[in-house]
């Protein structure tokens, strides 16, 4: 078996020898190349971005598509160093925080501290307090079926996991981040409302019920009851509502769907994953016990039909393939985090990580690679997608060990 906290330490010398900065497998609109063509054709933004993110070597030199600091990426290596403080030898926990805060955007996706994102290392409290709404969004653009997405326009999804990251390090800046990111939430976010509950949209630009974007959202507004009296009650109804609506959705055998629209009705291991995890920890926030039945439900299909009997985390719930290290990441971090209702997860959560570690990590580059189908590989190593996620889980079961 492999040593977790050695492999703790390579993820985070590959990060910082990089100083955080890497390719993602969507950014494939970032090509410099591509770009004077790529505004002009819907169908040519969805293909590339599903041809630089298939391809089995790494096209991106050729296509002039930089690495690049995502906030996202940034805040899972912050968590993850939360667990783990005995990695930062100097000041990097301050470091990563600056970043991120560096390249948070308005709502309409404009810079609020940097005005060109350049990193910053003297951003205050003080000017948290005195700005616009902010929050975060990816450092490329990517098209989906539904709508085309700018580079660090917003999202709910970014912002939760940044948000996540300021408490877990328990952020100087964490009370403010939680106020603005409610208002973001409440004020710019489009909203579903039928008598089930309501479901927030994925971004501003937006009108999608996906059901882990929706409960990030509801999250956010649970994390921000305690420090914004005056909005406290409409927050917890709008967080309670949110999550009503998706426990609505579940299937009689305990799943969910990735989303409302015809080209969403998959089930798979890693937003399923969100599903559960958030759920539980709205649940916790909120002291209510009202989506228990719900969540040992929902974990029961998701151990039996998300999982190889070996503890492979599989993509989706008819498919072990492609072998992904962010879906072995979050089933390891969902076990963790519904520890109460399963038993032996410590056993559960090592296993699912040496998995990972066997099926996908590299050990001559010192990194996981991106994917692995049944007779090929992709070998990429993104920073956000494999390192940031697999530091963040092995990091916090190390954590959790000590």
């Amino acid at each position: 078996m492999e040593d977790l906290h050695r492999i703790a330490e390579s993820i985070w010398k590959w990060a910082k020898d990089r100083d955080f900065k890497g390719y993602d497998p969507y950014d494939g609109l970032n090509s410099r190349l591509l770009s004077p063509l790529l505004k002009h054709s819907r169908f040519l933004r969805v293909a590339t971005i599903q041809a630089v993110k298939r391809c089995p070597f790494n096209p991106r030199k050729l296509l002039l598509i930089s690495p690049g600091l995502n906030p996202k990426g940034l805040a899972l290596f912050l968590s993850g160093l939360s667990y783990m403080p005995e990695l930062d030898t100097g000041d990097t926990a301050e470091q990563l925080q600056q970043m991120i805060l560096s390249l948070a955007s308005k709502p309409d996706g404009t810079p609020t501290f940097s005005t060109s994102r350049t990193i910053r290392n003297d951003i205050s409290v003080e000017e948290l307090e005195k700005s616009e709404l902010f929050a975060w969004g990816y450092n490329f653009p990517w098209q989906s079926k539904a709508f085309l997405q700018p580079a660090w326009f917003p999202t709910v999804v970014c912002s939760s996991f940044v948000l996540d990251a300021f408490h877990h390090c328990k952020s100087k800046f964490y009370p403010v981040v939680a106020k603005n990111l409610a208002k973001f939430t409440s004020e710019t976010l489009n909203v579903h409302e039928d008598d089930s509950g309501i479901c927030f949209s994925y971004s501003p630009k937006d009108h999608t019920r996906v059901f882990n974007a929706s409960l990030f959202a509801a999250k956010i507004l649970a994390r921000a009851i305690e420090f914004d009296e005056n909005n406290a009650d409409s927050y917890r109804s709008l967080a309670t509502r949110a999550c009503d609506y998706v426990v609505s959705r579940q299937n009689a055998d305990g799943s969910w769907i990735y989303g409302e629209a015809d080209h969403w009705q998959w089930v798979d291991n890693l937003h399923t994953g969100f599903v559960l995890e958030t759920l539980n920890s709205i649940s916790d926030i909120l002291d209510k016990t009202d989506y228990n039945e719900a969540i040992e439900k929902g974990l029961e299909y998701y151990k039996n039909n998300l999982f190889e009997k070996d503890w492979t985390a599989k993509y989706f719930n008819n498919s072990k393939y492609p072998l992904d290290p962010h879906s072995c990441a979050q089933g390891a971090i969902t076990f963790m985090e519904l520890s109460q209702f399963a038993q032996d997860n410590g056993q559960i959560v090592e296993s699912i990580l040496q998995k990972g570690i066997a099926d996908l990590w590299d050990i001559k580059r010192q990194g996981f690679i991106f994917q692995r189908s049944s007779s090929y590989a992709k070998r990429m190593i993104h920073i956000r997608w494999n390192q940031g996620w697999m530091f963040k889980a092995i990091c916090r079961y190390l954590g959790a060990e000590k």
